[in-house]
């Protein structure tokens, strides 16, 4: 009787089980053969992802050790032990049993510093640059399982017009399990345990003589920055471009209303923008899906002249209009891992606001030296008065200026350069801020 009550319960688990699973087998040979090729890309992309952790890490123990180096010539003896505490925290992380839970495993929020902050704003960028390699991955899920849709779409067609009722019926269904699978969250991993794929949760522990051997060889040169596209930049960059720009969106901030003009030359000095014949210096990569740029290069020149005048401060900016002054209030944060050593060094953070109607005059600007590894404008437009703020949190330098209501305008952010020689690696990015009252 046991042995009877046993094998109907598994039985009845088997059949449950059964119906959870897709049938496969009850596809046509032509469905059956795109699902093959379905789950055959889910194991490919798990793969591709597991080869991709490895460089990160080892990347980011390169980092450190770039930072322990620099803390040690600024004697910073403090920031220097910080950073190679956290490379041995790191390595240790990295051969425990990851929490499957945490979204970095290797790097929780809890073991973030803050100080210096030139450490933290490392683990930031490792943090997101793993993050952004899960978004990818789960993209590029998606955007398989939307080509299998359609693949089956067309089948049902062809069966339908074949009068192959028992076929087509077969394969819309499986098109109408997929379409109720990818409306959960958690689809792209679903997916991948349909097929099988299992993808690392950490990344493998790096190869220290490896790590001693890309340390000694030089950087590789970018050249032409401003014509490369998305993935041939640094992956850092590529992880710091593609985070999601993050808001409350059953209440969007008023930069959500902003659109994206474009990129070109720029010049602190008379806030001057992408003019015809303007000195062309650094070079620039903005990405408007997540109001990110990265502006890279060496400076060549520290003075030229333009339209009779001697301009200096060259660098690069990116544009964007307001269709009403009223949306303009923002956080503009400059991040850079060669700050300027004084005032009147490179790099700069630029901020300059236009009058679209009054053929693009310049009615607001300010230009601060970005003097730590992070930079922060905030731009308040008073929602009910013709008064703008700027201001620059670093020294609680504050201007104000009178700028007309509901009229369209141009925002340029932008990162220029002093002397000839200097290196510049710096990040913008635009967030939401509070109002004017909240400016301090």
């Amino acid at each position: 009787m046991y042995k009877t009550i046993t094998a109907l319960v598994c039985v009845a688990a088997l059949a449950a089980s059964a119906q959870n699973m897709p049938k496969a087998a009850a596809l046509p040979p032509e469905a059956l053969k795109m699902r093959e090729a379905y789950l055959a890309e889910l194991t490919k992309i798990a793969g591709e992802y597991d080869a991709a952790l490895l460089p990160m890490a080892e990347n980011y123990l390169l980092e450190l050790r770039g930072l322990a180096i620099r803390l040690t010539g600024l004697k910073d003896t403090t920031g220097t032990e910080s950073a190679r505490k956290e490379a041995a925290r790191f390595m240790k992380a990295l051969g425990n049993d990851p929490d499957p839970f945490e979204t970095v495993p290797e790097l929780p929020d809890d073991v973030l510093v803050d100080v210096p902050s030139a450490l933290r704003l490392t683990q930031q960028e490792y943090a997101a640059r793993r993050t952004a390699a899960d978004l990818l991955r789960n993209e590029k899920v998606i955007a398989l399982a939307d080509k299998y849709i359609s693949g089956l779409d067309r089948l049902v067609a062809h069966f339908e017009q074949a009068n192959q009722t028992q076929q087509a019926a077969a394969s819309k269904k499986e098109a109408t399990r997929m379409r109720v699978a990818m409306q959960r969250k958690d689809f792209a991993n679903r997916a991948f345990e349909e097929a099988g794929a299992k993808y690392r949760l950490v990344p493998p522990m790096p190869d220290i003589a490896n790590l001693k051997e890309r340390a000694a060889e030089p950087e590789p040169i970018v050249q032409k920055l401003s014509a490369l596209s998305l993935v041939d930049l640094p992956a850092v960059i590529q992880a710091y471009l593609m985070k999601p720009l993050e808001y409350d969106k059953d209440w969007p901030p008023e930069i959500t209303k902003w659109r994206y003009e474009g990129a070109g030359n720029y010049s602190h000095d008379f806030s001057l923008y992408n003019l015809p014949g303007m000195p062309d210096e650094l070079g620039i990569f903005a990405y408007p899906k997540t109001m990110r740029a990265y502006v890279r290069g060496t400076v060549r020149h520290s003075t030229l002249n333009f339209d009779n005048k001697a301009v200096s401060w060259l660098g690069k900016g990116m544009s964007w209009r307001l269709n009403d002054s009223r949306d303009l209030v923002c956080k503009i944060i400059y991040r850079t891992k060669r700050p300027a050593l004084k005032e009147d060094n490179g790099p700069a953070a630029c901020v300059a606001v236009y009058s679209i109607d009054e053929s693009d005059r310049l009615i607001a600007s300010m230009s601060v030296p970005m003097l730590e590894e992070e930079t922060q404008v905030r731009v308040a437009k008073h929602y009910s008065y013709n008064r703008l703020n700027i201001v620059w949190e670093g020294s609680k330098r504050k201007r104000g200026f009178t700028i007309p209501n509901h009229m369209p305008m141009r925002v340029v952010v932008g990162v220029v350069g002093y002397a000839p020689g200097e290196e510049i690696d710096a990040t913008i990015e635009i967030v939401p801020c509070g109002p004017l009252g909240d400016m301090w």
